[in-house]
């Protein structure tokens, strides 16, 4: 995320568902559960069972931007749930704050489907609001892997000035800044390519609004709360001293560079990203314990 913020001030310079209701006194049938259906995010699931893993991406990108490592995922019988937020690369913008919104969603959605300790995987922004959710709800989450993120400080008036940037960008404006700022977040700019024309789909609201909203969050300040263990796998640049410094409030937590790559460490190099991550989720199995609330 910091990394998205710095690109964007360069552009400057230049429930739980509702519950069942029981059968009367006559022995009605018992209504159908209703699901919860979140709308600060929409998901992709692959599998019926296995240990589940939630896969975060980054600012404006689809759930799609981890289809390598749903592969990889899904071949050692993980299931994967995939999200795409909320006025990402096409899906219709929320009117409230979407990193709170999402992360309070997102423990909904783990008690309501009865995800068992599941792993957390985010990327940039994604890694962000992973620790923010493993920080609020500590109990919920069995690990986490944190890709090449860290936790905005406050930086208001910057913050106000990247947020104008986006929300006030013409069409042109809009796929010209998407191409400038993510043409320098991957030494491997042809597989990165793909994705980048459901990332110009994103609201320029929405990530605007998003940029701005996490300088004012106070995730830096709750990651003593967090429990799970966390792997934090950083890119081969400039920013890995500040995103390892910032990971030291966690108690439970390793890093590991991985070398050669940029901000999109998995799409770079996956054989090197799927080998540290199995690693780690091998050494902490998962926890036989049910989500409550």
């Amino acid at each position: 995320m910091r990394l998205l913020l710095a690109c964007s001030l360069a552009l400057i310079a230049c429930g739980c568902g509702s519950p069942a209701h029981a059968g009367d006194a006559a022995g009605a049938p018992t209504a159908p559960r209703r699901r919860f259906a979140p709308t600060a995010f929409s998901v992709e699931v692959r599998g019926d069972s296995g240990r589940p893993v939630i896969l975060i991406p980054g600012l404006g990108c689809p759930a799609s931007v981890w289809r390598d490592t749903v592969v990889h995922l899904r071949g050692l019988g993980y299931q994967t749930h995939a999200l795409t937020l909320a006025g990402f690369a096409g899906k219709p913008r929320i009117d409230r704050p979407l990193a709170r919104a999402t992360v309070e969603e997102l423990a909904r959605y783990i008690r309501d489907r009865h995800l068992v300790s599941p792993v957390i995987i985010g990327h940039s922004l994604g890694g962000t609001l992973a620790y923010w959710l493993a920080a609020r709800e500590p109990a919920l989450v069995g690990a986490m892997v944190i890709v090449d993120a860290g936790t905005p400080g406050s930086e208001e008036p910057a913050a106000a000035q990247a947020r104008d940037i986006w929300r006030d960008a013409s069409d042109e404006q809009f796929a010209r800044q998407i191409k400038e700022v993510f043409g320098h977040m991957s030494v491997k700019p042809e597989r990165l390519a793909p994705l980048l024309p459901e990332v110009e789909r994103s609201d320029r609201r929405a990530i605007g609004d998003v940029v701005y909203e996490l300088s004012s969050a106070t995730v830096r300040d709750e990651l003593p709360r967090i429990r799970a263990p966390v792997l934090v796998v950083l890119a081969d640049g400039a920013l890995q001293g500040d995103f390892r410094r910032q990971a030291g409030p966690v108690r439970d937590h390793e890093v590991v560079v991985v070398p050669g790559t940029g901000h999109f460490v998995m799409i770079d190099d996956p054989p090197a990203f799927f080998a540290v991550v199995d690693d780690f989720l091998i050494e902490h199995p998962r926890r036989d314990r049910r989500p409550t609330g």
